[in-house]
C-alpha cells in the first residue's frame, strides 16, 4: 500500500519536471528567435531601402546588371559551401575537423570541384562582365562564406546578442557605401569592394568578441557525418539552382532590362525568409541536442514556430493581397508596371513561409529526405516552367515556381509525419493557422473596403496601420503564452 501511494508522487514529479523543460526550451526559443529575427529584420530593412532607391535611379541595364552579381553570387556561395552552415548546427566542431582530416584528399577534391567549376562556367556565360567585375564578384562570395560560417559557429554558441550587435555594424556599414556611392558616382567595382570590406569587418568583430568561439561541444551528436553533411550540401545546392532558375532563363534568354523587370516582380520579400533561416537554425540545435524529451520537443517547436511567424507572415499576405499594386507602385513607381501581374502571383507562396520544415528531418539525421525534397522541388519547377511559360510567359516561370513550393512543403510534412508516426495536425497546427488566415484575410479586407474611398496613399496607410496593429496584438499574445522575457544572457 506505501508503494502504490509513492509511485503517482514520483510520476507527478516527473511530469513536472518534463513541462518545466519544456516550458524552458519554448521561452528560450522565443528569446533567441526574437534577437535573431531582430539581427535578420534589421537587414532586410536596409536591404529594401536600398533596392528602392536603385530601382529608381538607376537605368534599366545598370539595375539589372546589379542584381544580376547577387544571383551569382548567391549560387557560387550556396556552391562553395556545400551545406557547411547546416552540418555546423547539428555536429560538433571536433567531429567536423576530424571527419576533414579524416578525408583530406577527397575534401580537397571535392571542394575545388565545387568552387571552380561553377565558377569557370557562369564565366563564360557572360561575357558582358569585365574581368575586374568578376575578380569582384569572387571575392564577395569568399568573404561572405566565411561571414556565413563565423555566424552560424556563433548561433550555435548561443551568442545572439553578439551576432546581433555584429550585424548592426555590418547593416550600417552596408547602407552607407550603397547611399555614399549612388550619390556620389555611381561605380559598380567600388561598391563591391566597400561590400567586402563590411563582411570582412563583420567576421573579425564576432571572432574577436569570442575567443572560445571554436571551443567543442558535448551536447551535439551525428552518426555517419560524411553522409549527413553530402544530403545537406545537395539540398542547400538543389534549393538555390531551383530558386534562382527562373530569373537565370530570363537572364539567358532576355536582355538585363527585361532580368530587372522579371526580378522586382518575383522579388519575395526576403524578410520572411529569413525569419525562418533565424528560427529553422534554434530548432535544428535545439531537436540536436541530447534531449529525452525529444518528441515532445520536437513537437512544442513546430507549434511554437508556426504559431510565431505566422503572426507576422499572414497579416502581410493578406495586406498585399489586397493592396499589392499600390504597394508596389509605392516602391518601385510605374516604372516597374510590368512587374505587377509577377508580383501579385509571387505573394502566394508567403503563407508558407512560417517554418522550417525540414528541422526535424535534419534533427534525426534524415538528410536524405531533406535533399530528395529539393530534388522533387527541382524537378516539379522545370516541368512546370516548360509547361507554364509558352502560355504565361513570365507569369508562367513565377507561377510553376510558386506550384512547386507548395509540392516540396506537403512532402516535407508528409515525411516528417512519417518519421514521427503521428498525424500531420498532431505537430503541426493546421486549424489554429487556418484560423489565423480567416483573421488575418478578413481584418484586412474589411480595412481595404473601408478605405477604399481615400485617396491614394493615405488609403493604404490605413492598410499599413491595421496590419502593423494586428501583428503586434498576435505576437504579444503568442509570446505571451510562450513564458518570453527579454535577457542579454546567452
Amino acid at each position: 500500500m506505501q508503494q502504490a501511494t509513492i509511485m503517482p508522487c514520483k510520476m507527478s514529479i516527473k511530469e513536472t519536471a518534463n513541462q518545466d523543460i519544456l516550458k524552458d526550451i519554448s521561452g528560450k526559443f522565443a528569446k533567441r528567435s526574437f534577437l535573431l529575427i531582430t539581427s535578420k529584420l534589421m537587414r532586410v530593412c536596409v536591404q529594401f531601402f536600398i533596392l528602392f532607391l536603385y530601382a529608381r535611379r538607376l537605368s534599366y541595364e545598370q539595375y539589372g546588371l546589379y542584381q544580376s552579381i547577387w544571383l551569382y553570387v548567391n549560387v557560387l556561395s550556396v556552391f562553395g559551401l556545400f551545406g557547411l552552415p547546416s552540418i555546423i548546427l547539428s555536429a560538433s566542431n571536433h567531429t567536423i575537423i576530424a571527419w576533414i582530416k579524416e578525408n583530406k584528399k577527397s575534401f580537397l577534391i571535392t571542394a575545388i570541384i565545387l568552387n571552380i567549376v561553377p565558377l569557370i562556367y557562369f564565366y563564360f556565360k557572360t561575357p558582358e562582365y569585365s574581368f575586374m567585375i568578376w575578380l569582384l564578384l569572387l571575392g564577395v562570395t569568399i568573404i561572405q562564406n566565411i561571414s556565413i560560417i563565423v555566424e552560424a559557429i556563433a548561433i550555435k554558441r548561443e551568442k545572439e546578442t553578439l551576432v546581433l550587435v555584429a550585424n548592426m555594424i555590418f547593416i550600417t556599414g552596408y547602407l552607407l557605401c550603397h547611399v555614399i556611392i549612388l550619390f556620389n558616382g555611381y561605380s559598380l567595382p567600388l561598391l563591391l569592394t566597400s561590400i567586402i570590406f563590411i563582411f570582412l569587418l563583420k567576421s573579425i568583430v564576432i571572432i574577436l568578441s569570442d575567443k572560445k568561439l571554436l571551443v567543442t561541444e558535448n551536447h551535439f551528436t551525428v552518426t555517419d557525418i560524411g553522409k549527413q553533411w553530402f544530403y545537406l550540401g545537395l539540398y542547400d545546392t538543389v534549393s538555390v539552382v531551383g530558386k534562382w532558375l527562373d530569373k537565370w532563363i530570363i537572364l539567358l534568354l532576355l536582355s538585363f532590362s527585361q532580368f530587372g523587370i522579371y526580378f522586382n516582380g518575383a522579388y519575395e520579400i526576403p524578410v520572411f525568409g529569413l525569419m525562418i533561416t533565424a528560427i529553422g537554425n534554434i530548432m535544428v540545435i535545439e531537436l540536436s541536442k541530447k534531449n529525452d524529451n525529444r518528441s515532445a520537443t520536437n513537437r512544442m517547436l513546430f507549434i511554437n514556430s508556426s504559431l510565431l511567424t505566422a503572426s507576422v507572415v499572414f497579416p502581410s499576405f493578406a495586406f498585399l493581397l489586397f493592396y499589392h499594386h499600390d504597394f508596389f507602385t509605392l516602391i518601385f513607381t510605374d516604372k516597374y508596371a510590368a512587374s505587377i501581374p509577377i508580383f501579385f502571383i509571387t505573394i502566394f507562396i508567403l503563407p508558407l513561409r512560417i517554418t522550417n520544415y525540414g528541422a526535424a528531418l535534419q534533427a534525426y539525421n534524415r538528410n536524405d529526405l531533406i535533399a530528395k525534397a529539393a530534388v522533387i522541388d527541382l524537378i516539379a519547377s522545370i516541368i512546370l516552367m516548360a509547361i507554364l511559360y509558352p502560355i504565361l510567359q513570365m507569369k508562367g516561370l513565377a507561377l510553376a515556381f510558386v506550384i512547386a513550393t507548395y509540392i516540396q512543403t506537403g512532402y516535407y510534412l508528409w515525411q516528417t509525419s512519417k518519421l514521427l508516426q503521428e498525424k500531420i495536425t498532431d505537430f503541426f497546427p493546421v486549424k489554429k493557422l487556418l484560423a489565423l488566415m480567416a483573421l488575418s484575410v478578413m481584418v484586412l479586407g474589411i480595412t481595404c473596403w473601408v478605405c477604399a474611398s481615400l485617396l491614394y496613399p493615405i488609403n493604404m496607410i490605413g492598410g499599413i496601420v491595421i496590419c502593423v496593429l494586428l501583428i503586434t496584438t498576435l505576437l504579444y499574445i503568442h509570446l505571451k503564452k510562450s513564458n518570453f522575457v527579454f535577457s542579454t544572457k546567452a
